[in-house]
């Protein structure tokens, strides 16, 4: 089947040349003898000549529209629709400053929490301390340790990084990356 269809193609238009090339050669003799095999035959052509030129405009428009409209339709959806937070949503979590608590490893393992005290004295710049578990002292964005100082946000599920990295993970993501709570409707997806 597949040969035949490769013949019947190639049949067809070395056919659909010679049927163009008898009109414009013999045209004037054959309008003469037979006038409605004449038209019938240029109407088969024009039409044929349509097709092809409709199929390339096609291929053009579909070119066109693949290459340079739907990526620019892509490009606004995602703007008009960000899953990301808002910089007044990423600015209104609590900001704290990260301070070692020594007093964490004397307490047993089921009295742990992961935020033990949120100091309500305020330091010179109004962030309230955050005291930490040595266990949850790390960011869970850049795996690195919290250092004495650091500012962290912390997020309405308790979680807890550093306001650089869960800054940049709330423009893209507005969810938690651990637990996947949504900041902005109040929800877990998971």
């Amino acid at each position: 089947m597949k040969r035949l269809e490769s013949v019947n193609t190639i049949v067809s238009s070395i056919w659909w040349m010679c049927g163009f090339y008898w009109i414009v050669e013999g045209g004037q003799t054959l309008l003469q003898d037979s006038p409605r095999l004449y038209w019938l035959t240029v109407v088969f052509l024009a039409f044929d000549v349509f097709f092809i030129i409709f199929c390339i405009g096609m291929a053009f428009v579909i070119f066109f529209a693949l290459c340079c409209c739907i990526p620019i339709v892509a490009f606004a959806y995602s703007m008009a629709i960000r899953d990301g937070a808002s910089e007044d949503d990423i600015r209104n979590l609590p900001k704290y400053r990260f301070c070692q608590d020594s007093s964490s490893m004397t307490l047993d393992n089921d009295k742990k929490q992961d935020i033990l005290t949120a100091q309500l004295e305020s330091s010179n710049n109004h962030i309230k301390e955050l005291a930490l578990n040595p266990e949850d002292s790390e960011c869970c964005i850049c795996l690195s340790r919290y250092a004495d100082g650091a500012e962290l946000y912390t997020l309405p599920c308790s979680h807890h990084f550093h306001c650089g990295c869960i800054s940049k993970w709330l423009r893209i993501n507005a969810t938690c990356p651990l637990c996947k709570f949504n900041i902005l409707r109040s929800d877990t997806l998971v």
